[in-house]
């Protein structure tokens, strides 16, 4: 009798640490996925649209919470949000409802189209709502003045004969280019257009790969 209720103590111990293990691991993974989703992220640069400033394969750490966007900041947006939010209500239109639900986006995302994928590019913001945008003789102009840019020595024209100048940046969106001018596509086309603040991952604060390269970016 001792014997067997050495063995059924024992059978409860092994299920009480299993239980403690799948415990300790859930709370580790939400607790990371809540720092991804609203404190800071790791992303790898994919081209050289930022060149010189950043290269293909840098890793950058991207900050969140509280952001908000300013002039000059190099981001990390949401290419696709745009056409992504026109699927969603296009669903909800044929659903008989004025917008789809958070789950529910989240459970359509899932089975989107590959076009409508998220895929992100890091870019520098050029201008914020209200400011007007103008290419002039390669230079750009800001409300009407000379913008100055370090980071890039090279003309800036128009890419896209359908985007029209001087453009005023519209509320809760700004305006974004990548520092290669030559070979960015960014809000001077269409495609992108000028970027929505839903749109925005976060503000790419430091570089941390390659290990010679680590620093805070600008």
């Amino acid at each position: 009798m001792e014997e067997a209720n050495k063995e059924a103590k024992k059978e409860v111990n092994w299920g009480k640490e299993i239980w403690e293990w799948v415990y300790t691991i859930a709370i580790a993974l939400i607790i990371a996925m809540l720092i991804k989703t609203f404190l800071f992220d790791v992303v790898k640069v994919d081209g050289s649209s930022m060149f010189p400033t950043l290269v293909n394969n840098d890793r950058l750490i991207v900050t969140k919470l509280g952001y908000e966007p300013q002039q000059g900041d190099i981001i990390i947006l949401d290419s696709t949000y745009k056409n992504r939010q026109e699927y969603f209500n296009m669903m909800a239109h044929e659903q008989g409802k004025e917008e789809l639900g958070f789950f529910s986006e989240f459970i359509e995302g899932f089975s989107l189209p590959n076009d409508l994928q998220k895929r992100y590019y890091v870019k520098r913001i050029i201008a914020l709502p209200g400011q007007t945008v103008d290419l002039r003789d390669g230079n750009v102009y800001i409300d009407g003045e000379l913008l100055e840019e370090p980071y890039y020595d090279g003309p800036t024209t128009s890419i896209d004969a359908s985007v029209e100048y001087p453009l005023t940046v519209e509320g809760d969106t700004v305006f974004v280019m990548g520092d290669n001018r030559s070979r960015s596509k960014d809000s001077r086309s269409s495609e992108l257009g000028l970027v929505p603040y839903d749109a925005i991952l976060g503000k790419a604060k430091l570089r941390i790969w390659p290990l010679t390269d680590i620093g805070f970016v600008d």
